[in-house]
């Protein structure tokens, strides 16, 4: 028996060798695979990034020049508001003032 258990085990080792060979490339082409998803995945990340960070900074122009659109306008206001001295601030005049100018 000791010669039939030798050629076992030796077949044996040879065909796990044999078969191990195909799942180990299986394997590591499949890890390969993965990597360059992830790598296709970072550089996209990437991509969105800078595109929000360019849409932030677009944003803010935006929001800037109407902000100095807004002030002008207020100072338009101020300006026309100060010219017209008719222009009461006060909504609601006593009734004694009203008599006086008519008076």
């Amino acid at each position: 028996m000791g010669v039939f258990e030798f050629i076992f085990f030796t077949s044996l080792v040879l065909v796990g060798g044999v078969v191990s060979i195909p799942l180990y490339a299986m394997r590591r082409g499949y890890n390969q695979s993965d990597e360059k998803l992830e790598i296709k995945k970072l550089v996209e990340q990437r991509k969105l990034e800078q595109i929000k960070q360019d849409n932030y900074l677009l944003e803010n122009k935006v929001m800037a020049l109407e902000l100095e659109k807004i002030k002008k306008e207020r100072e338009l206001r101020e300006q026309k508001a100060l010219e017209n001295q008719e222009n009461c601030r006060w909504l609601i005049e006593d009734k004694n003032e009203e008599e006086i100018k008519k008076g």
